[in-house]
């Protein structure tokens, strides 16, 4: 039974980062247009009237390509093998990405929110998952600082949970237009169920429950301690 659900365990790993992968490039094929047609996309289009239509699209420029690497860096930096095998690459990846999330991917996001399509609990929704991968990146740096390994892992899974939520969005959105389903409150609820979801998928799976562990496990962790990563 054990191997079996090791096995299962697995799967769904591979799956989730199968699904990842996937959805990164449709969003990175998506947003190459932003760059080609710059204040004639649609998406700029809907907006008008700005008040400050340059500041918008720097903002815009600034999100996605700082939001398509971190979420790939996250995941890494979440990989049990990078994290032993490769302690440097991993601590610099670290601090570049923990830099990249709460000085491009959160502010931008949060100024982008107040124009987004949906009205008032659009923003709130954007603003509830922008602010929560900024205080678990916060979280993360302290942790790995303080070197509580257990808490820095848990909190830098809830940011990589925040930044799929970008990915699990659009393939929400993508199967609504596959089966014609168009309406305002289709947009709000593929913002705001992968939202909490991934909140509460991170929680159960790096939360309280899993603290629990037996007194070789934290022997575990105290001898693997020094290899692991601190951001300095």
């Amino acid at each position: 039974m054990r191997t079996l659900a090791t096995w299962g365990t697995g799967l769904l790993r591979l799956a989730f980062f199968a699904l990842m992968a996937v959805g990164t490039w449709m969003l990175f094929e998506a947003s190459t247009s932003y760059v080609e047609l710059g204040q004639e996309h649609p998406f700029f289009l809907e907006k008008l009237p700005l008040a400050r239509p340059q500041l918008w699209l720097t903002a815009l420029y600034v999100h996605v390509p700082a939001a398509l690497f971190s979420l790939p860096a996250c995941l890494v930096l979440l990989s049990n093998s990078v994290r032993k095998r490769l302690p440097r690459a991993h601590r610099w990846l670290g601090r570049v990405t923990g830099g990249v999330v709460l000085l491009a991917v959160v502010p931008s996001g949060l100024y982008l929110a107040f124009f987004a399509q949906g009205g008032l609990i659009t923003t709130l929704g954007f603003w509830l998952t922008g602010l929560i991968a900024f205080g678990a990146m916060v979280k993360s740096i302290q942790a790995a600082r303080a070197r509580d390994f257990k808490a820095h892992r848990r909190f830098s899974t809830h940011v990589a949970a925040q930044l799929s939520v970008a990915v699990f969005s659009r393939l929400l959105l993508v199967g609504a237009e596959q089966i014609e389903l168009y309406s305002a409150w289709v947009y709000i609820a593929a913002l705001w169920f992968p939202v909490i979801a991934c909140a509460v998928v991170a929680e159960l799976l790096t939360g309280s429950r899993s603290r629990s562990r037996s007194k070789g496990a934290r022997y575990e962790e105290v001898v693997a301690g020094p290899a692991l990563d601190a951001v300095h």
